[in-house]
């Protein structure tokens, strides 16, 4: 799958503390503790763009950023003034690049093993018990994090067991999003999105693939969207991704974006699936109907080649 715009964010601060780790061990002469910050960097340098182009999987960049990140924190918290700062760091890391069970086993292992590396000076039972405690509340933090997301993430699968139902809330939602951009005078655009690729696995393959694709595809969406965007099966394969305070510009690259992350949805029986969509931005003073009437009609426009 694409690299997602909020992990490349990630990823990008993270190489920017390491060079800026690196630079703080030159200027305070730690020659010894420079090439460590310094591998990391340079390796995920390389794997930003691998990511990007879909030819490196993010869990193998995870399991590589998070040896990477143990190997540091092991080397620069024997010499640090707080080690206990590395370990709480290494724990963040084990939840932030591991699934939960994995990482909650690691973190466990994790405490005792650094305290030991740090000396006896550091491995108390206070020390173990307080390692072992923030592992604890990591992990609760983990489990809240991840019931938020999946009580806020959209999809459409709850839309899809009443076709009326989609056109229904996407209907809504849209009459709702005008009448806000009216009254605070902020801009509202609609990506129209055709997968044409839905229609053959529904014809040739059977629903149930259909359903696969089109979770995948709304799960895409999700990854490369914001919060505030409400995405909605229209009709006939056609998906309207509402985008408020979102300009004509912002909408053609917000297209161009999630053209390239859906990409990233294949199946052996049709291959990648691809995306055709068009811009339709509010225009001022524009009512809900004429605006959904206009997308109706760019609607009927992607469908025309294909038919």
């Amino acid at each position: 799958m694409a690299l997602s715009r909020y992990k490349l964010i990630a990823q990008l601060l993270t190489l920017v503390l390491l060079v800026g780790l690196a630079l703080w061990e030159h200027l305070m002469r730690h020659y010894d503790l420079i090439l460590p910050p310094t591998l990391l960097a340079i390796a995920l340098l390389i794997s930003i763009p691998l990511q990007w182009l879909g030819r490196l999987r993010p869990e193998v960049a995870n399991l590589l950023l998070l040896a990477g990140g143990l190997v540091l924190c092991a080397v620069e918290a024997p010499g640090s003034d707080n080690p206990m700062l590395w370990l709480g760091l290494s724990i963040t890391l084990s939840f932030l690049l591991l699934t939960f069970f994995p990482a909650l086993l690691l973190a466990l292992c994790l405490v005792p093993a650094l305290l030991v590396l740090l000396g006896d000076e550091h491995m108390t039972a206070l020390n173990l018990a307080l390692g072992w405690w923030l592992t604890l509340v990591a992990a609760a933090l983990t489990i809240l994090l991840d019931h938020s997301s999946n009580t806020q993430r959209f999809t459409l699968t709850p839309w899809r067991h009443d076709k009326r139902l989609s056109v229904t809330c996407i209907r809504e939602n849209l009459k709702m999003e005008v009448s806000r951009a009216s009254a605070l005078n902020r801009p509202l655009s609609v990506l129209v999105v055709y997968i044409p690729q839905l229609d053959q696995a529904g014809g040739q393959f059977g629903g149930h693939l259909r359903e696969v694709l089109s979770t995948s595809f709304s799960n895409v969406i999700s990854d490369n969207s914001r919060q505030s965007d409400l995405l909605g099966e229209h009709h006939a394969n056609v998906f309207w991704l509402i985008l408020p305070n979102t300009g004509e510009p912002g909408a053609i690259i917000a297209a161009k974006r999630l053209s390239d992350a859906v990409t990233a949805v294949t199946h052996p029986e049709i291959g990648a699936l691809e995306s055709y969509s068009r811009v339709c931005a509010r225009q001022t003073q524009e009512s809900a109907e004429h605006f959904s009437q206009r997308l109706d009609a760019a609607a009927n426009k992607l469908l025309e080649p294909h038919a």
